[in-house]
């Protein structure tokens, strides 16, 4: 398998963790005061992790600095989701408050829910791999556009409930584009993967022009 075949398996990993982190989490949100709701929950967030891997290896040939970045908030993102689910549940969240160390972790989960801090990361790392997608002309401009707009989008709710609590950061209609753009960056890496017709070879790596 040649390094750019390589690349391009990374990517249809990608595309089908979309998927499958998607429909995880909403069907667990539509049950999220249940057993089967909050496990579908962990679900999602453990399957956060191979999406953040197939993205970074995917992206990181084209910009490995902004690459790192956004891994490295995905993966933050994927860490408190699957410690805030696990703490979900009661027997978890028992043996969390006998420990100083699982009352600070608990302490974090209500400052988490009541900042929204996971998605205000989520946020980050989103747009910063949709920018590295749409400088490298990797997969189609419109959804790269729509991808790093829905970030954004996302990202400015997160940072206005900061500023101003009493706005909801979860605000729905902040979030709908974000949800279109998953999708159909999703379906199209999982399908089409990406094209790597605007890399630049240099002397020592395969490194696009403009990085962070």
């Amino acid at each position: 398998m040649t390094t750019n075949e390589s690349r391009r398996l990374w990517a249809r990993v990608a595309g089908l963790m979309y998927l499958l982190v998607l429909l995880a989490d909403l069907t667990g949100m539509q049950m999220r005061h249940s057993l089967l709701g909050r496990s579908l929950t962990l679900t999602g967030s453990l399957l956060t992790v191979p999406l953040s891997l197939g993205l970074y290896f995917t992206t990181k040939v084209f910009q490995p600095v902004t690459a790192a970045l956004a891994f490295g908030c995905r993966l933050t993102e994927a860490a408190i989701g699957i410690i805030a689910t696990i703490a979900g549940f009661e027997a978890a969240r028992t043996l969390l408050g006998q420990s100083t160390l699982g009352i600070t972790t608990l302490q974090f989960i209500a400052w988490n829910r009541t900042t929204n801090f996971g998605a205000l990361v989520f946020s980050i790392g989103s747009t910063l791999f949709f920018l590295v997608f749409l400088r490298s002309e990797s997969i189609p401009r419109v959804l790269s556009w729509l991808g790093l707009l829905a970030s954004l989008l996302a990202f400015s709710a997160c940072a206005v409930h900061l500023i101003w609590p009493s706005f909801s950061a979860m605000n729905m209609a902040a979030w709908i584009p974000m949800l279109f753009a998953e999708i159909s960056t999703g379906c199209w890496l999982l399908i089409r993967s990406v094209s790597f017709q605007k890399l630049r070879l240099t002397p020592n790596a395969a490194v696009f022009p403009r990085d962070v």
